[in-house]
């Protein structure tokens, strides 16, 4: 009976340590708090003026985060909801890409998740950022690579900001 005991329990427990899957997570201090991202990311350098930092994969993709609080923006309106906001971000900056001859495009937006996903052509790479509504806060994700298609670069910014909203 023993046996019988300490084996269900050592089949139980292979079971279970087996079921559990750990995801590692890098950690990015940005101006207003901390942003989790999945996985294990280097980071490069940190921009001043605008907040964000660049970050590194071992496969070489490269992501930037930047968290800043929505009044530091000149656009931003109190007496506006947050995805409205995420639109005046949204036109503020793709406006700035034209006007710097880069060709941008709205991809995706989800106005109950406050977020608007949109890319630019710097003529090497399509840059994806996706936008959006943190509390008082605007969360800049933007991924630059050729490694992963636009498909991917979506659902991983969607992911990252779901779980930093």
């Amino acid at each position: 009976m023993i046996k019988k005991i300490t084996f269900l329990l050592f089949i139980t427990f292979t079971l279970s340590t087996n079921a559990q899957t750990t995801t590692d997570f890098s950690i990015v201090k940005t101006a207003t708090s901390d942003v989790k991202i999945p996985g294990n990311w280097q980071q490069l350098n940190t921009i001043d003026d605008s907040g964000q930092t660049y970050l590194k994969n071992s496969e070489g993709v490269i992501i930037a985060i930047a968290q800043n609080p929505k009044k530091a923006y000149s656009f931003f309106k109190s007496n506006k909801s947050g995805f409205e906001n995420v639109k005046l971000f949204y036109v503020w900056d793709s406006d700035y890409m034209k006007e710097s001859k880069f060709k941008t495009d709205k991809i995706k937006e989800n106005p109950e998740a406050e977020y608007i996903i949109w890319k630019y052509n710097d003529g090497k790479l399509e840059n994806v950022f996706l936008f959006g509504s943190a509390k008082d806060n605007f969360l800049n994700l933007l991924v630059c690579t050729t490694i992963w298609d636009e498909d991917k670069k979506v659902l991983f910014l969607e992911n990252l900001y779901q779980l930093n909203k």
